[in-house]
């Protein structure tokens, strides 16, 4: 690739930066106000059952953004998201209080769901600008996206800790729906930069793929299918949506215990959440600059993708050992930290072999559908549990579900390496050449 190619694949990547960096940003301060008043209502003790509304209104959600791509294509589906999101929180703002519950626990799920398209959109907007970018622009353009995402979560974190005394959650969720308002202006305008059918000539065909030799990585999915029901049939597929399931099992644990010592600590509190999610984006940046590009380069993708659930099973280990609200946080500062930093920017691009036409509906399938539906389950099991302490007036011993959190883990590894044995670890030989369809 050419130095003027190079340089003109680096401007379009500035707008995937900047939409997710404005994305996190909005969704840490709706975040932090969500957090703070919906734990200062006790809402330890709904957190079950929020999990499995959020598991049900996913697998609808999911449904409706497939139909939805299908019906007025990619770019325009994620414009349609980012505006309906800002719409949508701006119309919460009046019930961010403590005397509405209801609205409060609606809030409570709503977030994931719908930030998850949001996500999804604002990743692939890359994917989508980046067509035709060699492998060392993709590395480049993917770490400084997810630097991008938690620089925009510093800056929240920042925002709600200092100007907690005069900012009102309600202000906050404002903010967020404000921001996320003009990141459907910076998608507007990335799709104005760079229109899907200038450069539609540098989409090789399959033949062409052939010829050249590419890595099998490349050819990891079956041209022949496209529907959601066969495309869980392919092999690398049915490995991406266990590690999806497993990973998000092993959050919804870490998540439990966090926000159970958090609410018997007393600190549920705008100050506590937006210091704890300023922490958590620094650290997370700091890996993503100085250890996430070593590591990839060095070790490539498949091993790569090791670092998460074993530096966990490592952090699951320590924190047994103690059940303060500082072992439980770097627990959870450990989980949230390197997803952001070193496995985000990683997992992303385990997409990239999957052909295109395929690409929205199977991270929709694996970051959508799988994940809330294993969420749904783990948070059924918490809920059967937290059951029995209702009328005892008691906290609940919370230690037992580290053991749930291990065999989550080990079973996170193997499939890892069953996905390592299906040509994950080639993927860093991929050209992105493999694109989104726009119609």
């Amino acid at each position: 690739m050419s130095f003027l190619q190079s340089s003109k694949y680096k401007r379009l990547a500035w707008y995937p930066i900047l939409v997710v960096g404005v994305s996190m940003f909005g969704f840490i301060c709706i975040k932090t106000a969500r957090d703070a008043i919906f734990f200062s209502q006790g809402g330890l003790w709904q957190l079950p059952v929020a999990y499995i509304w959020i598991a049900l209104v996913s697998i609808p959600a999911g449904m409706l953004h497939l139909t939805a791509i299908k019906r007025w294509g990619a770019r325009r589906t994620r414009m349609r998201v980012f505006l309906l999101t800002g719409v949508i929180f701006f119309s919460f703002v009046p019930f961010v209080d403590l005397q509405h519950r209801t609205a409060m626990m609606a809030m409570f799920i709503v977030t994931p769901v719908i930030f998850a398209g949001v996500f999804a959109g604002a990743w692939l907007l890359a994917g989508d600008l980046l067509e035709g970018a060699g492998p060392e622009v993709t590395r480049w353009a993917y770490s400084r996206i997810g630097a991008g995402s938690m620089l925009g979560g510093i800056l929240a974190g920042i925002l709600a800790r200092l100007l907690s005394p005069i900012f009102s959650p309600k202000a906050l969720v404002a903010v967020g729906a404000l921001t996320l308002l003009g990141a459907s202006w910076l998608v507007s305008h990335a799709h104005r930069s760079s229109p899907a059918w200038s450069r539609s000539s540098t989409v090789p065909n399959s033949n062409s793929d052939n010829k050249q030799g590419k890595s099998r990585a490349s050819h990891l999915v079956s041209q022949s299918s496209e529907s959601a029901a066969q495309l869980v049939k392919e092999p690398y597929i049915a490995g991406l949506i266990g590690v999806s399931a497993l990973a998000a099992l092993a959050t919804l644990f870490i998540d439990f215990q966090f926000y159970a010592v958090v609410t018997f600590s007393g600190n549920t509190n705008t100050e506590f959440f937006g210091s704890f999610y300023a922490v958590l984006n620094t650290a997370s940046l700091f890996l993503q600059l100085l250890v996430a590009p070593w590591l990839q380069s060095r070790f490539g993708l498949g091993r790569t993708l090791m670092v998460l659930p074993l530096a966990l099973l490592g952090g699951v280990g320590l924190a047994a050992y103690g059940t303060t609200l500082i072992s439980r946080s770097i627990l959870k500062l450990t989980e949230s930290g390197l997803k952001a930093s070193i496995h985000r920017s990683v997992w992303e691009q385990v997409f990239l072999p999957i052909r295109r036409g395929q690409r929205e509906i199977t991270k929709m399938l694996v970051d959508g559908l799988s994940a809330r539906i294993s969420e749904g389950i783990g948070a059924a099991v918490l809920y059967i549990w937290l059951w029995h302490f209702s009328d005892t007036g008691h906290n609940p011993d919370v230690s037992w579900t580290f053991w749930i959190i291990i065999a989550v883990v080990v079973s996170w590894i193997a499939l890892v390496f069953y996905l390592n044995k299906r040509g994950c670890s080639q993927i860093d030989a991929v050209e992105t050449v493999l694109r989104l369809p726009d119609s």
